[in-house]
């Protein structure tokens, strides 16, 4: 259903209520009217018959009343809108009043003088002779009333029929910009944002015109910056992704870089340990003989036990680098307790102090190899590239979501200028890798006056089912 016929069917709806409204209000009206009509005309009628009753005194002279009120009731015709009738003392019926000549054979509807016909009573005027009866009719103000009623309801539906073809014709014409308007939203629903609207002489559409034109505009910007978003968003996808795959790839290299050393100081510790032990012991075996009284070979074999000793020493030194055993016997809490240490004693000039919550031994190899890395490394860099005194290394759980592992290890050294920081490139790159691989986060803090402070967040490994 278009605009033009609910405006059309909205008008005839309002129109018939309004008949209807001004119908009631007058046949409400007539109603009383009539009533009033038929009652002044009744109690008129009523005072006139009175005045020419005869009286006891003219009855008793001999005189024929029956006969004189006959003659002048047919004189008179109808007294008013009233019906008027002679009896005698018989109840004889000696006049009625002639009906009336106006509009007569013509009757207002039923219904209709059902609702403004009054309810009148007859009224009867009794003297010696006989009585007069009279009765009311309103017949022909009902039908004076109906005609007024159809005349005027003929009037508002040619009125409003008028209304109706002017009002369609008016928005026929008026309506007109709203075809370019569905048109040019149709193209703009089927992909086209370079579709404009005229201006129109109206200033309701002209301001509509100029308000999709500007949206239409807004639009064709809007998805040009919404595919150039689409591509940067593209772009960075594709990165995410490489950088996720490359920490997946770092995190496999470390994973067995770390099977490697592990090989490397099994190895280590089986071959070469064991065969530097024998030399060990045939050294000393050469050397503790009470017969042999020769000095420069009882020298070589101490100078052999010294050197086996020394290489054991390196050995199970380069053991320990390459795969920690605290880590495999002890848990992580351990191993960075006697990665500390080991640091103490390696460099008794140099103050360290470890921190580490509850905690630290439910994690897997590969969680914990990572943060024994990071510690070790940090330590490596105090030692090596800060000519620190003082370092603090800090393990603490952090409660949250993800739940995750704080790590901060600082120290009062020279901090990281362009020279310490090209040294230290490799480093501090690998702390970077080991950490970005497990999913955490690093910061590098430093200053030439206070030092350097490494701070890394690790989320701890979910629990596989």
């Amino acid at each position: 259903m278009n605009l033009r016929v609910r405006v059309s069917l909205t008008i005839s709806l309002i129109g018939i209520t309004c008949v209807l409204v001004m119908a009631y209000m007058l046949i409400d009206y007539k109603r009383k009217a009539i009533d009033q009509e038929i009652e002044a005309g009744t109690r008129v009628a009523i005072q006139l018959l009175q005045s020419i009753l005869p009286t006891p005194l003219e009855s008793a002279q001999g005189v024929d009343p029956l006969t004189s009120l006959t003659d002048y009731l047919t004189s008179v015709g109808r007294v008013r809108a009233n019906e008027v009738r002679l009896y005698d003392s018989n109840n004889i019926l000696l006049y009625e009043s002639p009906p009336s000549e106006y509009k007569q054979g013509r009757w207002a509807p039923d219904w209709f003088t059902s609702l403004v016909a009054p309810e009148a009573g007859e009224v009867r005027l009794p003297f010696v002779e006989g009585s007069i009866l009279i009765t009311p009719d309103s017949s022909r103000s009902v039908l004076d009333a109906w005609d007024e009623l159809w005349r005027f309801s003929l009037f508002i539906l040619v009125f409003f029929l008028l209304l109706n073809f002017a009002v369609l014709l008016t928005l026929g014409h008026t309506l007109k910009p709203i075809k370019d308007i569905v048109s040019a939203m149709s193209q703009i629903e089927q992909g086209n944002y370079d579709v404009r609207l005229n201006s129109y002489r109206l200033p309701e559409f002209d301001a509509i015109s100029q308000t999709f034109n500007r949206m239409t505009a807004s639009l064709q910007d809007a998805l040009i910056e919404n595919v150039r978003l689409a591509k940067e968003e593209q772009q960075r996808l594709a990165a995410e992704l490489e950088l996720e795959q490359n920490r997946k790839f770092t995190q496999l290299i470390q994973v067995k870089l770390e099977e490697e050393r592990r090989a490397i100081a099994r190895e280590l510790h089986d071959e070469l340990g064991q065969c530097v032990t024998a030399i060990k012991t045939i050294g000393t075996a050469i050397a503790s003989r009470g017969h042999d009284r020769q000095d420069a070979t009882r020298q070589n074999a101490q100078t052999i036990v010294e050197v086996a000793s020394h290489i054991y020493d390196v050995v199970h030194s380069m053991i320990r680098q390459l795969r920690p055993s605290a880590l495999d016997h002890l848990g992580l809490d351990e191993a960075i307790g006697e990665l500390v240490a080991q640091y103490r004693h390696q460099h008794p000039q140099l103050k360290i102090s470890l921190s580490s919550g509850e905690g630290l031994n439910s994690f897997d190899e590969n969680f914990n190899i990572t943060v024994y890395r990071v510690v070790q490394e940090c330590l490596t860099n105090a030692v090596k590239h800060a000519d620190a005194s003082d370092v603090n290394v800090t393990l603490v759980l952090r409660a949250g979501s993800p739940e995750r592992l704080e790590i901060q290890v600082s120290d009062n050294g020279k901090g990281m200028d362009s020279e310490s920081v090209e040294s230290q490139r490799f480093g501090i790159v690998g702390i970077k890798e080991r950490v970005q691989a497990v999913g955490g986060e690093v910061r590098f803090e430093s200053d030439p006056c206070i030092g350097t402070s490494m701070l890394a967040t690790l989320p701890l490994p979910q629990e596989t089912p």
